[in-house]
């Protein structure tokens, strides 16, 4: 009886475990698939997305829930609605612009549905009380107003100008920053500007006790879509065949700064072969994908580069 027991309590934990494999295993292929699109679902080209963006920012209801606010764009390409024709269920892909507002204390998360050919926004889904926001430093009248000054300013006017721009933080400038040291007593706020698609950033600092931009530096910092067409620029110049020759296979250093010309976005790719003391600077034309010109540096870009800056002992006129 006792090894009867035994044989049974065997097999009851093999079922069991048999049982919680096939569960995991059904678990694991709806997650996959979940997060999956269809082969079927053509992907957006960077020319569809760029219009994707425009169309999502040049409507009234966009611009007013962004106004004062901070926000980023976290998504663009393609999502689908199903539709019943003639009793049929048929998918119907649709351009979306995935973006994150942020509030006083909570997110808000908005999908705009655009139609490419028509240059209209055909949906918009809501979803508010996403996420809280977290601690910035900065009250929601302190935001509103240091994100008007910046925008104001002569400088982030024509650097922004005709661009798709997104917010995503204003902050406070802590005691231990050397702007700050320089100038005490001041409340200051920072605010970050960035181009969206791109890896190009400015960063505005504030006074809001003087009501006036301060500092101004251009940052090579940007999100994933920014990402994506510099690791592309990067194999772009990697498959030239005058790069491929000096390369020769050695090992190399590498890294990519953006910029813009206008409003045609340009990646310049800095390769350095092992070895080498001067380093390739391939420039490439993201739209065209192609390589517009290679030239020779002696140095590495500079992550962050000041184009303006104002004593704290300079006038108030402008």
């Amino acid at each position: 009886m006792k090894e009867m027991k035994k044989t049974g309590a065997i097999i009851c934990l093999c079922a069991i475990s048999g049982c919680i494999f096939v569960g995991a295993v059904i678990v694991g292929i709806f997650h996959e698939g979940s997060n999956q699109q269809p082969s079927s679902i053509k992907e957006l080209t960077d020319k569809e997305k760029s219009k994707a963006i425009k169309i999502a920012f040049e409507d009234e209801r966009i611009k007013e829930m962004l106004k004062g606010k901070e926000y980023s764009i976290s998504y663009v390409n393609t999502t689908t609605s199903e539709q019943y024709i003639e009793g049929k269920s048929v998918l119907n892909t649709c351009p979306v612009v995935e973006m994150y507002i942020g509030g006083s204390e909570w997110v808000t998360k908005v999908e705009v549905i655009v139609d490419l050919d028509e240059g209209k926004i055909m949906n918009m889904l809501i979803n508010t009380h996403f996420k809280p926001m977290p601690p910035r430093g900065v009250t929601e009248e302190e935001r509103v107003e240091a994100i008007e000054i910046a925008l104001n300013h002569e400088i982030v006017n024509e650097k922004i100008a005709g661009l798709p721009y997104e917010i995503p933080w204003v902050n406070e400038i802590k005691e231990e920053s050397k702007i700050k040291r320089e100038r005490p007593g001041e409340r200051l706020v920072m605010v970050n500007i960035g181009i969206v698609g791109t890896m190009i950033s400015y960063s505005v600092s504030v006074s809001l006790t003087e009501r006036r931009v301060i500092y101004i530096a251009e940052d090579s910092w940007g999100g994933k879509m920014g990402q994506e067409k510099s690791d592309k620029a990067y194999e772009i110049a990697e498959n030239d065949p005058w790069i491929k020759e000096k390369i020769e296979k050695r090992e190399s250093s590498s890294t990519t700064r953006q910029r813009l010309v206008g409003e045609k976005l340009l990646v310049d790719v800095y390769i350095q072969p092992k070895g080498e003391t001067t380093i390739i600077v391939a420039t490439i034309d993201i739209e065209e994908e192609k390589v517009i010109g290679i030239t020779e540096s002696a140095s590495w870009p500079e992550s962050s580069e000041v184009i303006y800056t104002i004593g704290p002992n300079a006038s108030k006129l402008p």
